[in-house]
């Protein structure tokens, strides 16, 4: 019996790393159709428009297809419906109210010209709404005009690649905007905040100072928080940014709303503000 428990439990571990395999592929499939556009619009310019309209070819196919706007968040190209063409979307927001044509414009003005925004949209034909992932990017075309380019999936799982992405941009926010940035943090309404995943800061002495999903952990000194191994996973957070700058700490903890704990994976980078160092960190739960 104790060996059958052993095997099961393999086996649902191989089955959960093939199926993140599988979901990271498609993550990066998702990017590389968007840079694919993005060249076709480097070479054509507003000429490749045309052909990201035709049903049945590798732009527009199923429910995936290719979006364009210029940087004011004029819609070019909208393959679903093409009487949308021609508005302006820079103020459209999700179900929840999350304003996703200004965070589009916002990641692709970045410096970085590209990453993604994660909300709540309806599939075509229903009615209740469902997460969707979108890759955006600004590409210029040889008019000089630029345009941002972008495509989305729906119910795709966090991504590692996702919570580096969201850590990288709240670096460069408190970066640029020091503690002013939590305000924008802890906004559920921000780019941010999706499915289980949200930003949580600590200082290099284990005080918590900011938490978008567990605001009473606020103020709280936190350091000699640690597992049922006995593992001091705060420590580890703040070792890791410390020595290596960034990294990743596996460790149990409630996914929010939650009372019971799941094993999660959280991504940790060092940021300094005014001489001291402060640990960002983001995360996905493995379960």
């Amino acid at each position: 019996m104790h060996n059958f428990i052993v095997r099961f439990l393999k086996f649902i571990v191989l089955i959960s790393t093939v199926a993140s395999v599988m979901h990271a592929k498609e993550a990066v499939a998702l990017e590389q159709f968007v840079k694919s556009g993005a060249a076709l619009i480097v070479e054509k310019g507003d000429k490749a428009f045309n052909a990201f309209r035709q049903k049945g070819t590798k732009w527009f196919h199923d429910d995936q297809y290719i979006f364009v706007w210029d940087m004011d968040g004029l819609r070019y190209v909208y393959p679903p419906d093409v009487k949308g063409e021609g508005k302006y979307v820079r103020d459209i927001k999700d179900v929840d109210e999350k304003p996703i044509g200004k965070l589009m414009i916002e990641v692709a003005s970045s410096k970085a010209g590209r990453g993604w925004v994660h909300y709540r949209w309806p599939k075509p034909g229903e009615l209740d709404p469902s997460w969707k992932s979108t890759y955006v990017m600004q590409v210029k075309s040889p008019s000089g005009k630029i345009f941002l380019i972008g495509s989305g999936a729906y119910d795709m799982p966090v991504q590692r690649s996702f919570i580096v992405d969201a850590v990288d941009s709240a670096v460069k926010l408190i970066e640029r905007n020091g503690l002013k940035a939590f305000d924008t943090l802890r906004s559920k309404r921000s780019q941010y905040s999706y499915q289980d995943t949200y930003v949580f800061v600590i200082d290099e002495n284990g005080v918590e100072l900011m938490n978008a999903a567990f605001p009473k952990l606020e103020g709280r000194n936190v350091i000699d928080y640690k597992d049922a191994q006995g593992n001091y996973f705060v420590r580890e957070f703040i070792n890791v940014a410390k020595t290596k700058g960034r990294g990743w700490v596996d460790y149990p903890w409630p996914k929010p709303g939650d009372v019971e704990k799941s094993q999660k994976s959280a991504y940790v980078k060092k940021v300094m503000i005014d001489g001291k160092m402060i640990v960002v960190c983001a995360g996905l739960y493995l379960d």
